[in-house]
């Protein structure tokens, strides 16, 4: 190996693992923030490896720039779980082993809860096939998950998508109905699960929208997904335009006392959602004496989820797990022991997670 080919591979290594640190500027290389935070593992002994053969092959007077360059690399995916061990909510170690089911299932026994799964997409673009591999390990514990659709932005303004979704909900012949929405399908979520508060038994979400005009006024930064003109797509124009729909769009507005149970899955390091926001709404909740899980996975970046196995999305479902049984009235699979069941997750978080965003 020649020191133009140790270059080159300190290059690919740290080109790689950079995005865990540095957020992607725009949705290609943002997808690369998303997979290597979830995928750091991998990583980490493909940083290793490459080290290694740096420090051995390397030669001249340049050596110990490749060095640097690959152990960057490998400083940057180490940050994960170090973040982790000073601020991430406890599980067993056996949640980080455990096999996602494949795909295809068994079918639900009769009477089973009915998880209705709604796509994020910007409220754009996205269909019920979403959230597949997520969806099937749900089913796997037991409940009956119907994928739901809804109109898209701009062909169809806001309230259509909510109307949608009402529309499903009352057409699902279950006792017990729990709402599970990813981004912009969390705030469909919420806001249906409000106004079917005597249908629903429980509201799950990913990374939610809580007020659409701060979401507006205060696009996160870099702005990778363009809120303003998602957002104006969806309400016909800004705020100061269409004041209505930007309230009625925003769960902040539409949560209420006597909510069915809510957890709230937030991403640490969500560059397209808020994060100060969704603390803002689970106190909102908590203050409306609704019971509230708050799970603050400190550095998942927004839709984390999607990476079917990932480190976060692990811990993610080892909760949502728990919170499901003791919700949806089934523990399939749940040691009593594993879960308290007047758990309401203020203590999910060894300590609080840190207010910076990089």
């Amino acid at each position: 190996m020649g020191m133009v080919d140790v270059l080159a591979l300190a290059l690919i290594v740290l080109a790689l693992s950079i995005w865990i640190v540095l957020p992607g500027p725009n949705l290609p290389l943002f997808a690369l923030t998303v997979g290597a935070s979830e995928l750091w593992p991998i990583l980490t002994i493909v940083d290793i490896v490459a080290l290694a053969a740096i420090v051995r092959f390397a030669r001249g007077r340049l050596r110990a720039l490749p060095i640097a360059l690959a152990a960057v690399a490998l400083g940057c995916t180490l940050v994960v779980p170090e973040a982790y061990v000073a601020y991430g909510p406890h599980v067993p170690l056996q949640a980080f082993f455990r096999a996602i089911p494949p795909r295809n299932v068994a079918s639900p026994p009769p009477g089973a809860p009915v998880v209705v799964a709604i796509y994020g997409g910007a409220w754009q673009r996205g269909s019920p096939a979403n959230d597949a591999a997520l969806n099937a390990t749900i089913a796997s514990w037991g409940y009956r998950v119907v994928p739901i659709d809804y109109p898209h932005a701009p062909q169809a303004r806001w309230p259509a998508q909510r109307d949608a979704v009402l529309r499903e909900i009352d057409a699902i012949d279950a006792r017990r109905i729990v709402l599970l929405g990813h981004s912009s399908g969390a705030q469909l979520a919420l806001i249906a699960g409000a106004l079917r508060s005597k249908r629903v038994s429980a509201i799950v979400t990913y990374e939610s929208p809580v007020d659409l005009r701060l979401g507006y006024e205060y696009p996160a930064q870099p702005d990778i997904i363009h809120a303003r003109a998602i957002i104006g797509a969806l309400c016909d124009g800004p705020p100061v335009r269409k004041p209505a729909c930007y309230r009625s769009a925003s769960p902040r507005y539409a949560v209420h006392a006597g909510m069915p149970p809510v957890m709230l899955i937030a991403a640490g390091r969500d560059h397209v959602v808020n994060l100060q926001f969704e603390r803002f709404l689970r106190d909102e909740l908590r203050g409306d004496g609704v019971p509230v899980t708050y799970l603050e996975l400190p550095w998942a970046d927004h839709a984390f989820e999607t990476v079917a196995g990932g480190f976060h999305d692990r811990i993610a479902l080892w909760y949502l797990r728990r919170f499901l049984a003791r919700t949806a009235g089934t523990q399939a699979g749940v040691s009593r022991d594993s879960w308290n069941a007047g758990e309401d997750a203020r203590s999910l978080s060894r300590r609080p997670a840190p207010h910076a965003r990089v």
